[in-house]
């Protein structure tokens, strides 16, 4: 008798829905459309179910499995769900990312790998190949689906949307907007040596890249061109040299010519504003001193150009 109440009690428990805690729910993270001025945020759409995939122009398989998106959009928006399109395109391949989609029909908001708070915090779930899925439920709950490469993926993937579909949207904000942090002070002294106060809050939108003589050519000349576009529409720059000395400084401006003011870091610096001991990183910043996006990481041929020109343009647009 002892054993078949035990038993009762996990049939019970087994059965019992999945009730996971707030800490448990997928964060919400920001990414810059890749078909207009827009930001995309995960948390306008929480209380849907929504299909976040990782996809690719030149992928064989995000091809493949494009035309089935579309159905299953058409079939199921109006019944709850909701799809956001990452492109994992880089500078190779970035500027066919409108044709894909217009070629495709693809009418959901659709998002640029920015490096950011999605690539820290979601993607490495995955496996890193596209395309990849990710299903996010109602209640916040996020699973990776792996790739779509044959017809039991795409299967389990369809019965896991209706299933989700299914369920009540929970009451409240099961994915809450992300606040953002305010941004550390930064009081360094320039390569003369005259110390540089930037106050907190800068009134105006600005960018702080951290670098180094190794991570200079990473984002040297998409730095520099941004600040010859958007300076004279009241967008700040501030370049933070990690620790170089000056003859490493002055070939990493002779390559890009820099003309935003660069200051020598220091580690208290580095920490308060990048965490850990990284070379290289970059902070959007609202004037009311605010970080919009933190990068900390940059990756081979990759896209930060159109990126930071879509952060300058967002900041300049709903600037105070």
């Amino acid at each position: 008798m002892k054993w078949l109440g035990l038993i009762g009690v996990l049939m019970i428990v087994l059965s019992a829905p999945l009730e996971s805690a707030a800490d448990d729910r997928v964060k919400d993270f920001t990414l810059p459309s890749a078909t207009n001025s827009s930001l995309i945020h995960l948390s306008d759409h929480a209380g849907k179910v929504v299909l976040i995939n990782w996809w690719r122009t030149s992928c064989t398989w995000s091809q493949a499995e494009a035309p089935k998106l579309v159905e299953l959009y058409k079939k199921y928006h109006a019944q709850g769900l909701d799809i956001i399109g990452i492109s994992d395109d880089t500078a190779d391949s970035v500027a066919q990312v409108p044709n894909f989609l217009k070629r495709y029909g693809v009418t959901w908001p659709v998002g640029l790998n920015d490096q950011g708070e999605f690539m820290r915090e979601i993607r490495p779930m995955g496996s890193g190949d596209t395309p990849g899925n990710y299903l996010v439920s109602r209640s916040g709950q996020i699973k990776y689906f792996g790739t779509d490469r044959n017809p039991s993926d795409w299967s389990k993937l369809v019965a896991s949307i209706t299933q989700a579909l299914s369920e009540k949207a929970p009451a409240g904000q099961p994915i809450p907007p992300r606040k953002p942090e305010p941004a550390p002070s930064l009081a360094l002294p320039d390569l003369q040596g005259k110390k540089i106060t930037v106050s907190n809050p800068p009134g105006k939108p600005m960018l702080v890249n951290f670098f180094n003589a190794a991570s200079c050519d990473w984002t040297g000349a998409a730095v520099s061109k941004l600040y010859k576009e958007y300076s004279g529409r009241g967008f700040q720059v501030i370049g933070v040299d990690l620790y170089d000395n000056d003859a490493a400084i002055q070939q990493c401006k002779a390559k890009y010519g820099p003309t935003y003011p660069i200051l020598r870091g220091d580690q208290a610096t580095q920490q308060a504003w990048i965490g850990e001991n990284k070379g290289w990183a970059a902070f959007f910043v609202t004037p009311d001193g605010k970080i919009l996006k933190k990068i900390t990481d940059s990756i081979s041929d990759g896209i930060e150009q159109p990126v930071f020109n879509k952060y300058a343009e967002y900041l300049l647009a709903t600037k105070r």
